[in-house]
């Protein structure tokens, strides 16, 4: 190594990964983060920054900082690890989002991209995070639009606009207008659950009184192949979730099973051809390519996930810890433990891999996952809260919006995300304003 200082390599800018990049020491440590993603992207903050409550620069942080000259940012994906030789094999990343590529247009601009270099660690921390579930569906990734990065939001907020825009030309007729403002979820998880709420309350505060000729032709549909939605949360909880959205006309058609999507409709089992003018896809994760491929341990049913110890050391296939060896977030889980697919769990665990590589006490406790209250908005000042004690209602509400503020690492975010909430209850959206 030219470095006199260990190199801590970390992969993937994910909850855990950037939590790392940005509180390892260094003083301690040569600091290489290799992602193809030169941001945090807090997710739950992307449905909201899609509807026009902050910009979109909010709802994400930068790997590299002024104060954090020293550490290393390679825009590159991880292709394969050599764990004897501590080296990784990466992958230059293109740029493509800029100009608003579609995901096939973007992974056939990576192709194009072939620099390949390899980086040597001492020290390595794998937090990839997993991939879009899309159960293979024809027509998914070419037709729909994810919630995973503030590209993804901006698009999002664009195919909103852009309908509005559509469905006021003069040649629409009201069959033509309704079917082009019909919006469909796939997904009744947090996320999509969320989406839906922001985006009635964007139609229903601000962009009706925009577009008053369309008042009352919007609809929004949740898809759901289980047979309710927000089932990580208490049954009780879920059936309030359900009555509180289709009491805004939100409809909600669980046990739908997509067969394909085309450009302006999806096929289901039980209904057939359902038009939409925007599809989001907002389903569960899979395994990314790197964690595929790794000769790692891994569970035997379920998403394929890098198994560790309570100490968070990668386990080899036979179970026994690798040295210098880490992995968190959504693409690793403890063994014998099935911890959450959940920011909480992914900050936590890059928190406590922090406290440990920066002690030089050997007397290390092992990791401790304290559960959190699982929050979900669902539209009009109306929230549910599941954990130690189950909210509902505008006090939940007024707990998801504060907690809003605290997935933000940074004052300066915090201080504007509330500066645009007050301007937005003064004067409304920007987006209503185009």
């Amino acid at each position: 190594m030219s470095s006199k200082k260990p190199v801590l390599a970390v992969i993937g800018s994910g909850w855990g990964g950037f939590t790392l990049t940005q509180k390892a020491s260094l003083s301690k440590y040569d600091i290489k983060v290799i992602s193809p993603v030169r941001t945090i992207q807090y997710t739950p903050l992307l449905a909201s920054a899609a509807c026009g409550l902050f910009n979109f620069r909010l709802a994400e942080e930068p790997v590299r900082r002024k104060h954090r000259a020293d550490l290393q940012y390679f825009k590159a994906a991880a292709e394969s690890i050599d764990f004897d030789a501590r080296v990784i094999r990466c992958r230059a990343a293109a740029d493509t989002t800029a100009d608003g590529a579609t995901f096939a247009a973007a992974a056939a601009a990576e192709k194009q991209h072939p620099e390949t270099f390899d980086v040597a660690y001492d020290k390595l921390c794998i937090a990839p995070g997993c991939a879009v579930q899309d159960f293979g569906t024809p027509g998914a990734k070419q037709h729909a639009l994810f919630l995973r990065t503030t590209d993804d939001a901006r698009r999002i907020q664009q195919r909103v606009l852009e309908m509005l825009d559509r469905a006021s030309l003069p040649t629409a007729t009201e069959a033509e207008q309704r079917d082009v403002l019909n919006i469909r979820i796939v997904g009744g998880g947090a996320i999509g659950i969320e989406a839906a709420a922001e985006l009635w309350d964007l139609w229903h505060e601000d962009l009706r009184f925009l577009v008053p000729h369309l008042d009352g032709k919007m609809t929004i549909t949740i898809h759901d192949v289980a047979p309710t939605i927000l089932s990580t949360f208490d049954a009780r909880l879920s059936e309030y979730a359900t009555s509180s959205l289709k009491g805004k006309d939100v409809q909600i058609k669980t046990g739908s099973h997509i067969q394909r999507v085309e450009a302006d409709a999806i096929h289901t089992k039980e209904d057939g051809r359902l038009p939409f003018g925007l599809l989001i896809w907002a389903t569960g994760n899979k395994a990314s390519p790197l964690v595929e491929q790794l000769d790692v341990k891994k569970p035997e049913k379920g998403l394929p996930r890098i198994l560790t110890d309570k100490y968070l050391r990668v386990l080899r296939p036979d179970g026994s810890p690798m040295e210098d060896v880490y992995a968190l977030g959504d693409a690793a889980d403890i063994d014998g433990e099935s911890l959450p697919t959940l920011a909480e769990v992914a900050l936590q665990k890059g928190e406590y891999l922090t406290d440990v590589l920066n002690s030089d006490s050997e007397d290390v406790q092992h990791f401790h996952y304290k559960q959190r209250s699982l929050l979900a908005y669902l539209g009009r000042h109306d929230g549910v809260i599941g954990g130690r004690q189950d909210w509902t209602g505008v006090s939940a509400w007024l707990a998801w919006r504060s907690g809003s503020l605290g997935w933000t690492r940074s004052w300066r975010r915090k201080i504007s995300i509330a500066i645009s909430w007050a301007f937005i209850w003064l004067g409304g959206r920007d987006i209503a304003r185009y």
